[in-house]
Order: C-alpha cells, then structure tokens, then sequence
C-alpha cells in the first residue's frame, strides 16, 4: 500500500477590518477626538448620566451632586412660566438635562437648571452646549453648593460665553435674584440683585421683567 504525505491548503485570511469609533465625536474635540484620559473620563461621566446621576466634570474632576429636590423644581417651574410667551415668539428652546461646555478644558462642563437656546446653537457635542451660542444659564442655589452657585459658576459661565446668568438664590435672607450680564475677559461686568418682590428686567433679546415674587411663591 501506497503512503504519502497530504497537504493542506492554507486559506489566506481576510485582513481584520479596522476598528470603528463607537460615535462621532462632536468639533470641540477636534480632528482626532479626546484623548485616552479624556476619553476615559467622558466615557465615566456618560455613564453616571445614564444611571440618573447629576454629574458634571469641574478641572477633570467628575462631580457626582444630589438630585434635584420638590422646591428647587419648583422654583424652574415658576420661573418658566414667566419665559413661556417670550420663548414661544422666538421659537427658542428650554434645555434642563443639557449641560454648558466650560473652557479652557475640553471636558469640563456644568448643568445649568435651566438653559435658554435658539434653535439650532452651535454644540461643543451633543452633550454640551457652547456658551456663546445659548442665550440665558439659570442656577437655583442648593444649600450644599450655595457658594459654587454665587461665585464659582459665574466665572465659569462668563468664560464659556453665556451672555446672561440668573441666579435665584432660595437661602439668602431676604430671598433674592441676581442678574449678571455682558460677559468679558472671564467674568460679567454687570450685576443686579433684587429682593424678594421686586422685578429685575432681563436685557434684550428677552426685553421682560420678571416677578420675582411669584418666582418664589
């Protein structure tokens, strides 16, 4: 009986697609998207949001808050309805889960309680809005970050653009509304508070007094 040696065929295999990102990532990241440390950290807050925590990124450091209480939507919802007519005849939009981009740092960003837009305004990515493209950033102070809502934020607000800040602060005595406006060279150059019942005036293109008295009912 015959033997010999039988050969195999090798099959050549198809070379390995390439890898494809898992989104598009928007142009504040430029050309070549976040860094790994970047990305670890976008990827790690992404995943807070998702689990419905109220997370923001402050100097590349993710900073996990409370949830919003009964009170302090109240407060949004009373100032809302005092924006609804001037929103509706500009056709802008109400943002509340949308956060603000924070320079210089790619992926520093911060959740305003309420954030005024046009339609369309440009985005850092679909996660954050640019500053300079939205119209109004509202912050309802908290008791455990009252002093980051007067006075880190508006820093941080005036850098990213944000033409005008609200501030309503439920703790001072007696309760006020803060308005802070012309942001230049890393902070607004005009401010004014008033109390409890009085009524501030938002500049243009708002042109309305508030009530803040029936803010705080």
């Amino acid at each position: 009986m015959a033997t010999g040696t039988t050969r195999r065929k090798t099959r050549r295999r198809a070379p390995a697609p390439e890898p494809r990102p898992s989104r598009t990532w928007g142009p504040g990241w430029g050309p070549s998207g976040p860094t790994q440390t970047e990305l670890k950290r976008e990827q790690l807050w992404q995943t807070l949001i998702q689990q419905d925590w109220r997370a923001e990124i402050v100097g590349g450091r993710i900073i996990v808050s409370p949830w919003t209480k009964r009170r302090h939507a109240d407060l949004v919802d009373q100032l809302i309805d005092q924006l609804s007519d001037v929103k509706r005849e500009n056709g802008w939009k109400f943002y509340q889960t949308w956060a603000v981009h924070i320079p210089p740092h790619r992926g520093d960003k911060r959740l305003p309680d309420l954030l005024v837009a046009p339609p369309g305004s440009p985005e850092f990515d679909e996660n954050q809005a640019y500053g300079h493209g939205a119209l109004l950033a509202v912050e309802i102070t908290s008791q455990d970050s009252r002093t980051d809502d007067l006075q880190i934020k508006p820093a941080e607000y005036a850098r990213a653009g944000i033409p005008i800040m609200l501030i309503v602060d439920d703790f001072s005595d007696p309760r006020s509304v803060t308005l802070l406006s012309d942001p230049r060279d890393g902070e607004y150059r005009s401010m004014t508070k008033v109390d409890e019942g009085e009524q501030v005036k938002l500049p243009e293109p708002f042109g309305v007094a508030l009530d803040t008295g029936l803010i705080f009912r």
